[in-house]
């Protein structure tokens, strides 16, 4: 009889937040992507788009072979529009994709990294072959394989942001761009290490793979030990022989005091917290001009500029990575 008495337990705000939690979104309909003359609807999440089949058919093979297979009679319409719901992607991936597709004005110039990151990942996924490969002539552009090109490269073909370097090494890892890994791994651990070496650090973050992490951290002990050999040699004092002052150097000690000088403002920054310039990739400092005499000068640029030609080529392996050609040859393209 107790059983029947039992008092049902009164449900609590918790309860109340756990069912909202596990509540299934409201589906929404593209308020810019909902065209009147559409005739296929796609699914993205919770958010809809109605489009045409002739225009995902010009850019995709894979919506070309699927909508040449017939549909189920008791196939479920909205506004006689079959629906298509797309698995793994995002509603934000495809707004962005689809300001190319429907474009309102001419894209040129250099498009964002999360652009860049959209039209990448869907363009691999459903095969639309001219924005993948526009996309990736980009990202190969802005991030070439050769020193040379290196050199004449500053932004032309990607727009950056505080972001760009983290998104773009999970972008490579995922579509198997593998031959632009190693100048981005350089950047966040050479341009900017006190802004994003504290973020690799933290186990709370969650910006990198764990594989892209180790890559970095690794990476800027192994360059710092690297520039010590090629680009930064000329400031070694530690040897019979130093290579600065230079043997008919016309003022030894001021140049031996000038280098001295240097190597303290490279590797003692201001700030206890700051580490350490790495100096493999940039180019020679022209400040550096003015405190050497013409022979150091000369003699010290020399080393500098041959070093950068032997990091470029130890550049993969400082990360963990294959050389430069294996890399390019497991590119997916």
């Amino acid at each position: 009889m107790a059983d029947e008495h039992r008092v049902k337990r009164q449900r609590t705000d918790s309860d109340v937040d756990a069912d909202a939690e596990h509540k299934t979104p409201p589906l929404v309909r593209s308020t810019e992507y909902w065209f009147d003359d559409g005739n296929i609807i796609l699914q993205v999440e919770s958010t809809q788009f109605r489009l045409t089949k002739s225009m995902l058919s010009m850019h995709s093979s894979v919506f070309r072979d699927m909508f040449t297979i017939p549909l189920p009679a008791d196939e479920p319409t909205i506004e006689n529009c079959p629906v298509v719901i797309l698995s793994g992607d995002t509603a934000e991936d495809w707004i962005l994709l689809l300001g190319v597709i429907y474009p309102k004005f001419y894209l040129g110039g250099c498009p964002s990294a999360r652009l860049l990151a959209a039209m990448s990942r869907l363009s691999k996924k459903y095969d639309f072959p001219l924005f993948r490969k526009d996309c990736v002539s980009r990202l190969k552009q802005e991030f070439p394989t050769i020193l040379k090109k290196y050199d004449k490269t500053d932004w032309n073909f990607i727009k950056s942001d505080s972001n760009t370097f983290l998104l773009l090494i999970s972008l490579a890892r995922e579509i198997g761009l593998h031959s632009i890994l190693p100048q981005l791994y350089c950047s966040i651990t050479t341009l900017f290490p006190n802004k994003y070496l504290p973020k690799i650090l933290d186990p709370a973050d969650t910006s990198l793979a764990a594989c892209d992490r180790l890559a970095c951290l690794l990476g800027h002990t192994n360059l710092l030990r690297l520039q010590a050999t090629t680009t930064l040699a000329w400031l070694n004092f530690n040897v019979e022989s130093p290579p600065i002052p230079a043997e008919d150097c016309c003022s030894s000690s001021d140049c031996t005091d000038a280098a001295k000088a240097i190597f303290i403002s490279i590797f003692s920054p201001e700030a206890p917290s700051q580490l350490p310039e790495i100096w493999i990739l940039n180019d020679w400092n022209k400040e550096w001009d003015s405190m050497l005499c013409s022979t150091c000068r000369r003699k010290a640029k020399e080393i500098y500029n041959v070093g950068r030609e032997t990091c470029w080529q130890e550049l993969p392996a400082a990360f963990g990575l294959p050389a430069w050609e294996e890399l390019k040859s497991l590119d997916f393209e």
